[in-house]
């Protein structure tokens, strides 16, 4: 057999009757599904419980479950989750609930089990930050995830629209430019300064250089007009 993909022939075969023992509601396990394939397909024994390993390391079946990675999203308030992730990158778990139960009421432990679902077939991924657990897709990487979720906040928001926009500002004036309190603006800044984002020297704030061209990459994924931009 040559090396194994997930396009490969006999993998897609093999998939093919997962996916048929999940129509049946059968729970799928690997024993199940060696079982049918060995009777179906010519394949060797070491080759197909490869093959079937292969589909259980890439998440596209996991071992005991009713579902398949296509199949769990067939599940229309399951995908209606998994798109909310999808296009808001970073939002945490009661955001997530509240906009899902704008369209349906459901319990907190019902979505849970979904986000689970998800969890279980690297369909998406969670980070711990701070006190929030944070839902992102499972190709973002953690910290520009990060990056997202900070940006919902509308003074960390402002902070660095202006400092794209200026480059340099002084942390001293910023709160009257921002029109808030002094010390709420000096705890974003810090925040901000704590997960290498801004740097501060001598008063004066400037965007991290490694981090410039990430904070436009997101700001135009948020659709922020930037009064420097071409």
């Amino acid at each position: 057999m040559s090396a194994l993909t997930l396009e490969h022939s006999s993998v897609q075969k093999v998939l093919e009757i997962a996916e048929e023992l999940v129509k049946e509601n059968k729970v799928l396990t690997t024993k199940i599904l060696y079982n049918r394939a060995k009777h179906r397909l010519k394949i060797p024994r070491n080759g197909l419980l490869k093959i079937i390993q292969l589909l259980i390391d890439r998440r596209v079946i996991v071992d005991g479950s009713r579902f398949t990675r296509d199949s769990v999203l067939s599940h229309d308030i399951r995908n209606f989750i998994y798109s909310i992730i999808e296009n808001e990158i970073g939002i945490h778990f009661s955001e997530l609930k509240r906009k899902v139960d704008s369209v349906s009421a459901i319990s907190t432990g019902q979505l849970i089990w979904h986000l689970e679902m998800l969890l279980k077939f690297d369909l998406i991924k969670k980070v711990k930050f701070t006190k929030y657990t944070i839902f992102l897709p499972i190709d973002i990487e953690d910290q520009l995830g990060i990056i997202y979720f900070l940006l919902k906040d509308e003074i960390n928001l402002s902070i660095l629209k202006l400092l794209s926009e200026k480059s340099n500002l002084q942390k001293s004036n910023l709160y009257e430019t921002l029109e808030e309190e002094r010390e709420k603006v000096y705890y974003h800044i810090k925040t901000l300064q704590d997960y290498g984002i801004i740097m501060v020297k001598a008063d004066i704030l400037s965007i991290v250089p490694e981090i410039e061209n990430t904070i436009k990459f997101i700001f135009k994924n948020m659709h922020i007009q930037l009064i420097n931009e071409d």
